[in-house]
């Protein structure tokens, strides 16, 4: 499996700088070629290749509120290309209970569309952003019936079967309690659906997307030198329940628990020193309370309480 991709992208400012124009352009070729794959009919050895090329662009624009910059208004739009990987093209594997994924061979490239506005805002103690996205999924690569039986089992295949979309908020900022002293936090939202099939029948349904995040946030104290030689941190990640379920979630009891995986809040304590602008080194307890906690989608529990020592030498 080769790929290969170019990038070009440039700011003009129009209006005196009163806005500022950033568009972009990304070519991208992907090619695949297996040649040893099994043919689940004749159980046979046959051959998946083929080659996906697009040309996709962007376009963002932001428009500052004042002549300092220190308030901004910013919005965009931007194309998304995704070719079939090799997992899609040839997989020959029980898929779900009763259900057999077979090779195909005529699969086309996801397309997105991503649209987002925001604003961003520096005051003299405070800087913050707000951000809305949506996008738009065209011909997803989705687990598809054939209405065939192999072997007692419902053959299922990939097709550009599943339309759809994503949408959120994302909020993040930081505050200067003091001159060595700060607090920061982020949090964001999302919901999405996309076409699919969630059981073996041939009706297409709108379902939740897959392993789809469920709202968090994370919050942290930092204090630091004027210098930034030594510094320290507490900072607590937290996520709500992810009960937006897919029918493969709700299938997939190996990596989220019946219900959705459930809430969880995390802290940790960080301290470091910078010695010599050279050597830093860093020592943090996470997950303090030894909170017994998974992040989503996953299917592995994060560590429990646990010291980390680290240390980075610049030469």
């Amino acid at each position: 499996y080769d790929s290969l991709g170019m990038y070009i992208q440039d700011t003009i400012r129009l209006f005196d700088g009163n806005l500022d124009v950033i568009p972009g352009a990304r070519y991208t070729f992907c090619a695949a070629n297996a040649n040893k794959v099994k043919d689940p009919v004749s159980g046979r050895q046959t051959s998946v290749n083929g080659d996906w090329n697009a040309v996709v662009g962007s376009m963002r624009v932001l428009h500052p509120l004042s002549l300092d910059r220190r308030h901004v208004l910013f919005a965009g739009a931007s194309q998304g290309f995704r070719a079939p990987n090799l997992s899609d093209l040839t997989r020959l594997d029980i898929a779900r209970s009763g259900e057999l994924e077979t090779p195909v061979s005529d699969l086309e490239p996801e397309m997105y569309l991503a649209y987002e506005a925001g604003v961003k805002s520096r005051f003299e103690k405070l800087t913050a952003a707000l951000t809305y996205y949506y996008t738009v999924i065209d011909s997803m690569i989705v687990r598809t019936p054939t209405g065939r039986i192999i072997d007692g089992n419902t053959e299922v295949t990939k097709k550009n079967s599943g339309n759809g979309y994503i949408q959120g908020l994302e909020l993040s900022g930081s505050y200067a309690l003091a001159r060595t002293l700060s607090a920061r936090f982020s949090a964001f939202w999302m919901d999405g659906k996309v076409d699919a099939y969630p059981t073996s029948s041939l009706e297409k349904t709108r379902d939740y997307i897959t392993r789809l995040a469920p709202p968090a946030a994370d919050l942290g104290l930092r204090w630091q030198t004027e210098n930034s030689r030594y510094w320290a941190e507490v900072v607590c990640d937290v996520a709500d329940k992810a009960d937006k379920l897919s029918a493969a979630d709700k299938l997939d009891t190996q990596r989220i628990p019946p219900g959705g995986t459930p809430a969880y809040a995390v802290y940790a304590i960080r301290a470091g020193l910078r010695a010599g602008g050279a050597l830093a080194m860093t020592i943090a307890v996470e997950n303090i309370l030894d909170e017994d906690y998974r992040i989503h989608g996953s299917g592995v529990n994060e560590p429990g309480r646990n010291l980390v020592l680290t240390a980075n030498y610049v030469f």
